[in-house]
């Protein structure tokens, strides 16, 4: 297919898409009375009696926040003893060692998905299928979740910000599972494979030999996989595996399931507190992401390191996509890739919010209004307000500090792993000395997929020492909860604020709050990482 064709089916499908999608959103975080309510409401009521939840209490922030932080502990505990006793169950695999299974349980549940191992050589079909399948479930419908009890925050008072088990169910029992499930059936179609068979053998081969080729539930993880913004692959060659995308229709169907979740949020939120508000919202994340598409496609890449299938526009676009969403599959090397789209890809992980992973995205976009709307109040001597609320000193301060755990999650364990000579172990240079900026790009990308939950990495199997386990493990673990927690801190406290009607100061909506949002967004990133960016990809 054409590229700009290509490129013009994908964007415009997925917004088309997106407007359902949304509304259905908006119904969930309002409890409306949604499509076919009542035979959903009884399958979910069977789980809420099974599991012992009133659905009818109301959590605060603290409340929120916990039930969702022990629910993914538990989550978490239960990957971690099932890798590491992988060899007591069928087909008997050898089970991952302390540090690995470890670093997969954190990188699993934090909806990172980075991928330490070889899939397809290191995990047997119960643990592709009943473990890691299951925790691509989990950790989208945590994001969601809080990215519902966020957006509560601004529409409700003194009514609490949900219950967060009945968002966990419902967002996996009518949304996730309906559309992976139906997604699975398609990829299927496409030429994904889906077999409990581990493995099968092909006698006589063009070469005159016998070939065993891996196979096993692929279709269903890999439709979780990129609905849920997961990103781990079955094989280790991810989505450049044949198995994983066979061709240019299931190259385009993945990063459709990869946008449309993400793209939803804004047409939920327009629905809620106006159109305005969420389709200017939207214009800017999609103003935003063709920024990072012209990046990346104002350079080839490859031919070595890219699917022949795909070439070069195929593989920048799905990367793109994919890295943006902080999906993290790949359909190539990451190597492969020119300095220009690496850039946009380091951008796109930087800001968070290009549209982000699925809920926890359009948290950072409302995050960057805030902090853009307080920087605007100061130039203007305004008082900050948003939807015609004081933001307060603390609403700020919490903002900058989720703004500012970031880089310092990005660029601390970066400089300890080289002044530790761990990453220049893992990257084949002597301790003593520094990479090149190669070398270095490399390293700071395993810090900064792993800070923003992303999972697309260089190191790949490489990366499996117990420091690079240990200290990526913590990183992904920073990412995700305190930024999640921090945010619906700041949700609740505008629960509890007045609202008004009055003219905003600053009004969060047309041409200009989008102009400016781009740019404080862009600005800010730029000021916080330009001085690595300057050293690594773009001296590359």
């Amino acid at each position: 297919m054409n590229s700009i064709a290509e490129l013009i089916v994908v964007i415009g499908g997925t917004i088309g898409v997106s407007i359902p999608f949304g509304l259905y959103i908006a119904r969930m975080i309002s409890y409306e009375m949604r499509p076919l309510e009542a035979p959903l409401a009884r399958v979910e009521n069977g789980f809420y009696k099974i599991i012992g939840i009133d659905k009818n209490k109301q959590m605060t922030w603290k409340e929120y926040a916990f039930a969702l932080i022990v629910t993914n502990l538990i989550v978490g505990a239960f990957i971690f003893f099932m890798l590491v006793y992988q060899n007591v169950f069928p087909p008997h695999m050898g089970g991952l060692s302390v540090d690995l299974a470890f670093n997969s349980a954190i990188s699993f549940i934090t909806n990172t998905d980075l991928q330490h191992y070889a899939g397809d050589q290191s995990f047997s079909v119960i643990s592709q299928m009943a473990t890691l399948t299951f925790a691509m479930f989990v950790a989208p419908a945590s994001g969601i979740a809080a990215g519902f009890a966020f957006i509560r925050g601004f529409i409700r008072k003194n009514f609490g910000l949900g219950n967060f088990y009945v968002d966990f169910i419902r967002i996996i029992l009518t949304l996730l599972l309906p559309v992976a499930f139906g997604s699975a059936l398609l990829l299927m179609v496409l030429g994904v494979p889906q077999t409990l068979n581990s493995s099968v053998t092909i006698n006589h081969t063009l070469e005159g030999h016998n070939q065993t080729i891996v196979t096993g539930p692929v279709a269903s993880l890999e439709s979780i996989k990129e609905l849920g913004s997961n990103g781990g692959g079955y094989y280790g060659a991810n989505s450049g595996h044949p198995f994983e995308s066979p061709n240019g229709l299931s190259n385009m169907y993945e990063m459709f399931l990869m946008l449309v979740i993400p793209l939803s949020f804004p047409i939920a939120y327009a629905k809620l507190v106006g159109k305005g508000r969420g389709i200017s919202l939207l214009l800017a994340i999609l103003i935003s992401f063709g920024i990072l598409l012209a990046i990346s496609f104002s350079q080839l890449s490859g031919p070595t390191g890219l699917e022949t299938r795909f070439g070069s526009f195929g593989s920048e676009f799905f990367n793109t996509v994919s890295i943006s969403t902080n999906t993290g599959a790949a359909n190539s090397a990451l190597s492969g890739m020119s300095s220009n789209p690496t850039i946009s890809f380091f951008l796109g992980m930087f800001v968070q919010s290009i549209p982000g992973a699925d809920g926890t995205g359009f948290i950072y976009t409302i995050i960057y209004v805030v902090i853009t709307l307080f920087i605007v109040g100061l130039m203007v001597g305004k008082t900050p307000e948003f939807m015609n609320m004081k933001i307060s000193p603390r609403d700020i301060m919490i903002a900058a500090f989720i703004f500012l755990i970031h880089p310092a999650s990005i660029l601390i364990p970066t400089v300890i792993a080289f002044t530790t000579g761990n990453a220049q172990s893992v990257l084949g240079v002597p301790a003593h000395k520094m990479t090149n900026a190669t070398g270095f790009t490399q390293a700071l990308y395993e810090y900064t997929s792993a800070a923003a939950n992303n999972g697309s990495d260089y190191l790949g199997t490489s990366g499996n020492t117990p420091f690079w386990n240990w200290s990526t493990a913590i990183i992904m673990f920073l990412g995700r909860y305190p930024p999640i927690i921090m945010s619906l801190a700041i949700a609740g406290s505008f629960t509890l604020k007045d609202r008004k009607e009055a003219i905003e100061p600053v009004k969060t909506h047309g041409p200009l709050f989008i102009s400016v949002l781009i740019t404080m967004t862009f600005l800010l990133t730029a000021l916080t990482f330009f001085p690595v960016i300057a050293i690594g990809p773009f001296s590359m």
